[in-house]
């Protein structure tokens, strides 16, 4: 993708051209962060997108990779942009009951849990999940947003939904 012919050298085509302003970059999983860095360092992206919860960051590697980067970014003007904050676990064998790849929370105080420890950290941005049954849920916690929540409130959450990380 950042390579000579790759999606990376079209979208700057796109943007010389007039089509996009900006050019960002996306990914999953556990060594996303460390990646997202390394891409930094090839090209000046205007954001980064990648998965940001209170039980990812209990992955030492993660957290510390998530933080170096949050610190690039915020040194370069580079947009954090957060997903899977609302994650309660991978689906595994249980029914899909969300318009999602992930089991999400769906009450509205374990959102509000998982939406204001993400909003807590300043220079991110919360992005929203995609069911259209939890969206209007993750709005309501981000109007009502006020401080971030304590370690000990989330490992409380985690605790009683039996949360487990999407990647590991």
């Amino acid at each position: 993708a950042l390579g000579p012919g790759g999606a990376l050298e079209a979208a700057v085509e796109a943007r010389e051209q007039g089509l996009v302003r900006f050019i960002g970059i996306t990914g999953h999983g556990i060594g996303i962060a460390a990646s997202h860095r390394r891409a930094l360092e090839r090209f000046p992206f205007d954001s980064v997108l990648l998965p940001y919860s209170h039980i990812l960051m209990q992955d030492a590697p993660y957290a510390a990779d998530f933080t170096a980067l949050l610190a690039l970014c915020q040194q370069r003007g580079v947009a954090v942009q957060t997903i899977k904050a609302i994650t309660r676990a991978p689906w595994g064998e249980r029914a899909r009951t969300a318009a999602t790849w992930y089991e999400p929370l769906t009450a509205q105080a374990d959102i509000d849990l998982a939406a204001h420890w993400v909003l807590g950290e300043p220079g991110v941005f919360l992005n929203t999940v995609g069911d259209i049954h939890v969206l209007p849920k993750v709005f309501d916690a981000a109007s009502r947003f006020a401080t971030r929540p304590s370690d000990a409130e989330m490992q409380a959450e985690i605790d009683t939904l039996a949360m487990a990380p999407l990647f590991t």
